[in-house]
C-alpha cells in the first residue's frame, strides 16, 4: 500500500492514547487517506459504468450500483433491517479498476467535486475576472447581486435530488415556499428582511422521526448505510429537519464512522450503557497531544494547526508546567486563541477597541475588537501593501484550520462572527446586498439606508418627467396653456438639487468616492478626487456596498476557504443555513439558567443530593447569574465560556457537584470551590449561607482561570 501511494508510515513519536492494535492502525490510516483532499489517487473504481466515489464503503457502493432496481425496490425497509435482505449476501458483485489517466487526476475526484486548495485558490486571474476588475476600478461597473430565488424558482428537481418517490412534487412546492418566505424581499425595494414564516414552521415531524431511527442506529452508522433520500433532503430542503438531527447527519456524513459513532455515543450516552454494546460498535479514534505555551499561545497554535490541522487525529492539549489535560485543557485552548484572534493589533476585523471586563495575565492593557452584530473582515484597498495583505491572509488561512479542526473534533470555539461572514463561508457572497450591512457597521447602514430613500425619491421625479415627455397629449396641452418643456426640465433639475438629507444636500455632505471609515480605499481610479453629487450617488452607493460586502474582502475568505478545505470541504456545511453555523462553531448562545432545568440536567454525587442545602443554594445562585457571570462560571468549570447546543441538557459528561470535605477543625466557609474540568465535576464546600456560596463561586471563577493544576 505504502508504495502504490495509498499508505504512510506511522511516526515513532505520534502521541496517543494507547498503542492501538493493527486492525486499528489499518482503520486510522484509511480513514486519513478517505477523508484528506491532498492524496492523489492511482486508482479507479467501478461497478458496471458506475465510477465508484473514494470515500464510499464497499457495502454502499454493492447496494446503491450492483443491485438492480427492482431488487432495491423489493429490498425490505431501511429501518425493519439496515443490512438489507439475504440475496446482496449470496449474489456475486464484481468490482473492477484501472489506472488513472494522468489528464483526470489533475482535475476532479469520484468524490465529485474539486480538490481542496483548488476550489478558492486560483493560482492566475482569468481574462474575465481580470476585466470585471478593470471596469470595477475605471468605470465603477459593479456586478450585479444574484437572486437567491432563481435556483429554487424552477420546475425540474435540482441536481441534488436523484431518488423518485411520490411524494418529490410535494417536495419541491414546499421547497418553493419556503424559498419565497426566506429570499422574498429581494423582489422588492427597501423592504424589510425577514421571513414571512418562520423556517421552524416547516418542520417535519415524521420524516424527522424516520431520520433520526436511521442516524441512532450504530449499526447503520458502522454501516454507512445512510440512505440516498436523507443525505439529499438534508442538502436541498434542510428545513424539513430540526437544527440537531441536521448536526448528526453532518457528522455522519462529513468524516469517518469512528468519528460518526464517537458523536452519536456522546448524543445518546445511554447507548454506552446498552447490554447489546460490543467492541465493535466502540469507536477507536486516535489522539495526538501536544503541549502549548501560554506566553505565545497564537503563534503555537498557528504551530499546532499547520501540523496537525489536517490530522484526522484529536488534538489534545497540555500547557507547559501545568499537570493538566484533557478535556478540559483543549476546550481553553480553542477558547482562548478564539480571543487572542480578536486582538486589535492584528487589525483582522471591523468595529471598536475594548479591553476585557476580567483581564488575567497577558491580556491586561490588551485591546480587542467589538461589534455589536458579529465580526466582519477589514477591507483591503487597491494600494495596499502586499506585505500586510499576506500578513493578514496567512491570519484568516489559520482561522479556516481552525474552524474546521474544532468542527471536526466536536471543540466549540468563542469567536462572535457576523452572519456576512458565515454566507461567505456558505459561498452565498455573490447574494450579500445592501441588506447585509445593518450586520457589519449598522451606523453606515443606517447612512445608506437614508441616501438610498433619496435614490429613490430621484426615480419618481425622473419617471414623472419621462411620462411627460413620452405623452403627445400632454405636451400639445402644455403648448396650448403657454407652458415651456424646457422650463419643465428645469424644473426637475431644481427638484432633484433640493433633494437632502436630514437637511443636507448630497453635496453638502462632503463626500467622495472613497469607502466609508477608510480614506484610502479608493471605491475606483482616483476616487478621492471625485465629489458625491446627487448625479452620481446611486453609482457611489452601490461601489460601497461592492467593496464593503465584495471586493474589499474577497481575498481574505479565499485563505480563509483555502485553510478550512485542507481540513474537510466547505459543501459539507449545506446542511446548515449561514444563520445556523454559530450554533455549529461557538454552541448555545447566552441564555437564562433556571433552577428547574438545572435540576433536571445537574447530577449532585458524592455527598451530595438533589435535597442538600448546597445544591439548592448553588441553583439558586446559577439562576441569578448575568451573561458574563454564566461564561466566567462556563470557563470555570469546563474550560470553555459556552455551552453546546441544548444548553446543560447536551453537556457531557453532565455537571457534576460533588462534596468538598475538611478536617473537622477546618470551616468550609474558608475555602474556595475547585473543578476537574475533564468530567466537568464541581467540588463545593457546603457552606453556610448562598450569600457566601456567591461570592467564593464568583472568586474562583475569576482567579481560576487559565492554570490547570491538582485540586
Amino acid at each position: 500500500m505504502l508504495v502504490v501511494c495509498y499508505g504512510r508510515v506511522r511516526e515513532e513519536d505520534e502521541d496517543s492514547d494507547d498503542d492501538g492494535s493493527d486492525d486499528e492502525i489499518d482503520e486510522s490510516l484509511a480513514a486519513q487517506f478517505l477523508n484528506s483532499g491532498s492524496v492523489r489517487h492511482r486508482l479507479q473504481f467501478y461497478i458496471g459504468e458506475h465510477l465508484l466515489p473514494y470515500n464510499m464503503t464497499v457495502y454502499q457502493a454493492v447496494r446503491q450500483f450492483s443491485l438492480l432496481p427492482e431488487e432495491e425496490r423489493e429490498s425490505t425497509d431501511d429501518e425493519a433491517n439496515p443490512l438489507g435482505r439475504a440475496g446482496i449476501w449470496t449474489k456475486t458483485h464484481t468490482i473492477w479498476y484501472k489506472p488513472v489517466r494522468e489528464d483526470e487526476d489533475g482535475c476532479k475526484d469520484a468524490v465529485g467535486g474539486k480538490r481542496g486548495r483548488a476550489q478558492t485558490a486560483p493560482t492566475k486571474t482569468s481574462p474575465r475576472n481580470a476585466k470585471k476588475q478593470d471596469e470595477l476600478w475605471h468605470d465603477g461597473v459593479c456586478p450585479s447581486v444574484s437572486n437567491p430565488l432563481e435556483v429554487y424558482l424552477i420546475s425540474d428537481p435540482p441536481e441534488g435530488i436523484t431518488f423518485d418517490d411520490p411524494s418529490l412534487e410535494v417536495i419541491l412546492l414546499l421547497r418553493v415556499l419556503h424559498s419565497i418566505s426566506r429570499y422574498w424581499f429581494y423582489l422588492y425595494d427597501n423592504a424589510a428582511c425577514k421571513e414571512i414564516i418562520s423556517t421552524g414552521e416547516f418542520i417535519n415531524s415524521k420524516l424527522t422521526a424516520k431520520a433520526n431511527r436511521q442516524l441512532q442506529d450504530p449499526l447503520v452508522i458502522m454501516t454507512g448505510n445512510i440512505p440516498t433520500w436523507l443525505t439529499e433532503l438534508g442538502k436541498t430542503c434542510p428545513f424539513f429537519f430540526p437544527f440537531d438531527t441536521r448536526q448528526m447527519l453532518f457528522y455522519v456524513t462529513a468524516f469517518d464512522r469512528d468519528r460518526a459513532m464517537q458523536r452519536l455515543l456522546d448524543t445518546n450516552p445511554e447507548i454506552n450503557q446498552s447490554d447489546s454494546q460490543d467492541s465493535r460498535v466502540a469507536p477507536r479514534l486516535d489522539r495526538k497531544k501536544r503541549t502549548i505555551n501560554r506566553e505565545e499561545l497564537l503563534k503555537q497554535a498557528e504551530s499546532v494547526m499547520q501540523d496537525l490541522g489536517s490530522s484526522r487525529a484529536m488534538l489534545e492539549i497540555q500547557y507547559e508546567n501545568e499537570v493538566g489535560t484533557g478535556l478540559g485543557p483543549t476546550l481553553e485552548f480553542y477558547a482562548l486563541v478564539s480571543q487572542e484572534l480578536q486582538r486589535a493589533d492584528l487589525g483582522l476585523w471591523r468595529g471598536e477597541e475594548v479591553t476585557l471586563a476580567n483581564p488575567k495575565g497577558s491580556q491586561e492593557g490588551t485591546k480587542y475588537m467589538f461589534s455589536s452584530r458579529g465580526l466582519f473582515a477589514v477591507p483591503f484597498g487597491r494600494s495596499t501593501k502586499p506585505a500586510h495583505i499576506a500578513k493578514i491572509k496567512m491570519k484568516f488561512r489559520f482561522l479556516g484550520k481552525l474552524m474546521a479542526k474544532a468542527i471536526m473534533d466536536f471543540r466549540l470555539l468563542d469567536l462572535p462572527l457576523g452572519l456576512p461572514f458565515y454566507k461567505w463561508m456558505l459561498r452565498h457572497e455573490s447574494s450579500i446586498s445592501s441588506h447585509d450591512l445593518v450586520n457589519i457597521d449598522p451606523v453606515v447602514a443606517k447612512s445608506i439606508q437614508h441616501l438610498e430613500d433619496i435614490i429613490r425619491q430621484k426615480r419618481r421625479l425622473e419617471l414623472d418627467q419621462s411620462h411627460v415627455s413620452r405623452n403627445i397629449i400632454v405636451l400639445v396641452l402644455m403648448r396650448a396653456v403657454g407652458c415651456d418643456y424646457h422650463r419643465t426640465r428645469e424644473t426637475l433639475q431644481e427638484a432633484l438639487e433640493s433633494l437632502n438629507m436630514n437637511g443636507c444636500s448630497v453635496e453638502d455632505l462632503g463626500l467622495n468616492f472613497t469607502l466609508p471609515g477608510f480614506p484610502n480605499i479608493e471605491l475606483k481610479k482616483g476616487g478621492k478626487d471625485v465629489p458625491v453629487t446627487i448625479h452620481n450617488l446611486e453609482e457611489y452607493l452601490r461601489l460601497v456596498v461592492y467593496w464593503t460586502l465584495n471586493e474589499g474582502v474577497s481575498r481574505q475568505f479565499e485563505s480563509f476557504r483555502e485553510g478550512f478545505e485542507s481540513v474537510f470541504p466547505l459543501h459539507h456545511l449545506q446542511y446548515f443555513y449561514p444563520e445556523e453555523l454559530d450554533q455549529l462553531l461557538c454552541g448555545s448562545k447566552s441564555e437564562t439558567w433556571d433552577v428547574k432545568t438545572l435540576m433536571e440536567c445537574c447530577r449532585p454525587d458524592h455527598g451530595y443530593t438533589h435535597d442538600s442545602r448546597a445544591v439548592r443554594f448553588l441553583f439558586e445562585v446559577l439562576s441569578s447569574f448575568d451573561a458574563e457571570q454564566q461564561r466566567l462560571f462556563l470557563q470555570f468549570v469546563t474550560g470553555s465560556p459556552r455551552l453546546p447546543v441544548g444548553g446543560f441538557r447536551s453537556l457531557n459528561p453532565p455537571l457534576t457537584i460533588v462534596r468538598k470535605t475538611f478536617e473537622s477543625t477546618e470551616n468550609p466557609d474558608d475555602f474556595l470551590p475547585s473543578v476537574m474540568t475533564c468530567v466537568n465535576y464541581l467540588k463545593l464546600p457546603d457552606y453556610s449561607s448562598i450569600e457566601i456560596m456567591r461570592e467564593k463561586l464568583l472568586i474562583a471563577a475569576r482567579e481560576g482561570q487559565q492554570s490547570f493544576h491538582l485540586s
